[in-house]
């Protein structure tokens, strides 16, 4: 049980990680990747970032852009921020298939016990933010966190959102965006990303709604998550769509199966 210092010092930690300013993101449009441009954008800002961190080894691995299989699905969804033409922000969704999702490789038997319950999940992954637009406050990546929420739960309907993350980076994604630990104390090496330690991370989307409602109940309004993400309208959020077939030339979408 929390006691009230306890929570307390969970809030004050929030406040100097979030800070939601509509005005301060009026220039820059979210939206979902549809046409080819923005979605080798997306994916080479993804690169470029990847480099840097240390998730890619720019010599074994020299691509312009960061394309798995799963891109070429046809119910994945590349989101983007833009400011002006530029990409400032990109995440990917990828929904279970046939071709599984891309953490398989490292948790499966875990998310087959997620499948055998009757889930429906998905992934997040080839999440970046262009160095030029990164200020600390949070503010860019919670806005596309929340076109990409809208379309989990709208268009796709799933009950279970997945992602896997460097342990540094777990505290974050567990204390503001209430994601918990798929396999507690587990760590893996994760191959697709320079075997850098990987944990995994779930989030119970049927929960989320009221689970965000009572952890940021009190809350200042540029602080407080649930209200930005599930009740607050965002003009410069677009809504997303189902498309037929993946936003690349078919010549990429033929080096992988189907």
């Amino acid at each position: 049980m929390n006691t009230p210092n306890r929570c307390l010092t969970r809030r004050s930690h929030t406040d100097s990680l979030i800070r939601i300013n509509d005005l301060e993101t009026r220039q820059y449009n979210f939206k979902q990747a549809t046409q080819s441009g923005d979605f080798f954008d997306a994916l080479a800002l993804v690169q470029q970032v990847y480099i840097q961190e240390g998730y890619v080894n720019a010599e074994t691995d020299p691509g312009r852009f960061r394309i798995l299989q799963h891109h070429f699905h046809d119910k994945t969804a590349v989101f983007v921020g833009k400011k002006g033409m530029q990409i400032a922000f990109t995440v990917s969704l990828f929904p279970d298939s046939s071709w599984k999702l891309p953490m398989d490789a490292i948790y499966g038997e875990h998310l087959d016990h997620l499948r055998s319950r009757g889930r429906r999940i998905g992934e997040v992954g080839c999440l970046a933010t262009h160095p030029d637009h990164r200020n600390g406050s949070q503010n860019i990546l919670m806005h596309g966190n929340k076109i990409m929420l809208r379309h989990a739960m709208g268009t796709l309907n799933l009950d279970d959102l997945l992602i896997i993350v460097h342990p540094r980076h777990a505290p974050v994604y567990k204390e503001i965006l209430l994601f918990e630990d798929l396999c507690p104390g587990t760590v893996r090496a994760c191959p697709s990303v320079n075997n850098n330690p990987a944990v995994a991370l779930r989030l119970n989307l049927q929960t989320v709604v009221e689970r965000f409602r009572q952890h940021y109940q009190g809350s200042r309004i540029e602080t407080d998550l649930h209200h930005f993400l599930f009740v607050r309208d965002s003009p410069n959020i677009h809504p997303s769509v189902r498309l037929s077939k993946p936003p690349c030339p078919v010549q990429y979408r033929q080096v992988f199966p189907s």
